[in-house]
């Protein structure tokens, strides 16, 4: 904080009065007249010429006014941004990302926190979920939004969905299977087909292994992979896949995609998207963050949560 001389010199210099800036600072005259006379001998030089009728500046009080002035407005300047930073309305957000949020929710995201903290930095950084949970649980990166499968939930981590989207099955251009509107599960019995990793695409993985197992269903998988090489190899002719249907807006004319058709009790191919923070997180613009995402999810229900007929 200021130094109380610097402040008290500031009041006189203002005032030209001692009375009057006693008042201001409410103390009384003489201890201001002491303070004043000490504050010239630490500074070593004098600031006021003094009568018995007025109180002027010397050049040297004028100069330090000046600079006074300008001390007092960065520092007023430096605790008012503390203060937003306290509050989570500045600082620094680290935001990791998977490749499957980029088609809608993350651009959404990411425009209506700028509109409400635009103060506020922003590291972006997209990796796999499994990396993405693990640098959470680290403290590398303060929120993620991912793919969260309950091997990856730990206790720790604190999670919420904040959408659900439809998965489709993907095919080459002209493929049989494209003939039907909604395509009988049963059918991707052998078929050739192109899997997700288990080791960088975990989530969609174990999705993939319940709906098809659900179904006693077991394609002839061919290759694995990551969105969106997945839907390279697919387009590729190697194979059919699983992919979430946000991830088709940009296919049209490459790839075909219809939904399955399911018998009762099976699992049914719908992945949901979540956003994970560290539990015991300080950052305060995490809540802020969270609550613009969750708020989002929300009220923009058609940008957020995707389906067949948004694509």
């Amino acid at each position: 904080m200021l130094s109380r001389n610097l402040l008290a010199f500031v009041a006189v210099a203002e005032e030209l009065h001692f009375g009057r800036a006693a008042q201001r600072l409410h103390i009384s005259q003489p201890p201001l007249s002491q303070q004043i006379r000490q504050f010239e001998e630490d500074v070593g030089a004098t600031l006021f010429v003094r009568t018995t009728r007025s109180v002027h500046l010397t050049p040297a009080g004028r100069l330090l006014l000046e600079r006074a002035h300008l001390l007092l407005a960065d520092t007023e300047a430096a605790l008012h941004a503390v203060r937003r930073c306290a509050v989570g309305d500045e600082g620094l957000l680290s935001l990791g990302f998977s490749h499957s949020t980029v088609y809608r929710v993350l651009p959404k995201a990411l425009q209506l926190f700028r509109q409400g903290f635009p103060k506020v930095g922003l590291e972006l950084r997209q990796l796999t979920s499994d990396l993405l949970a693990e640098d959470v649980r680290s403290g590398r990166l303060d929120v993620a939004i991912l793919r969260l499968s309950a091997s990856m939930e730990s206790a720790d981590l604190t999670s919420r969905v904040i959408a659900h989207e439809s998965m489709v099955l993907v095919l080459p251009l002209g493929h049989p299977l494209a003939a039907h509107t909604r395509v009988p599960i049963h059918l991707l019995q052998g078929l050739p087909w192109v899997g997700y990793a288990p080791q960088g695409a975990r989530y969609f993985h174990e999705l993939e292994e319940k709906v098809l197992g659900s179904a006693n269903v077991q394609p002839d998988v061919q290759h694995v992979s990551l969105l969106p090489t997945l839907l390279a190899l697919v387009e590729a002719g190697m194979g059919a896949a699983l992919a979430p249907i946000s991830a088709m807006r940009d296919m049209t004319g490459r790839l075909e995609w219809r939904e399955l058709a399911l018998p009762a009790g099976c699992v049914a191919p719908t992945s949901a998207l979540s956003c994970a923070w560290r539990t015991d997180n300080l950052n305060p613009v995490v809540p802020r963050f969270l609550s613009v995402l969750f708020a989002g999810a929300s009220e923009h229900p058609d940008l957020f949560d995707t389906s067949t007929s948004k694509v």
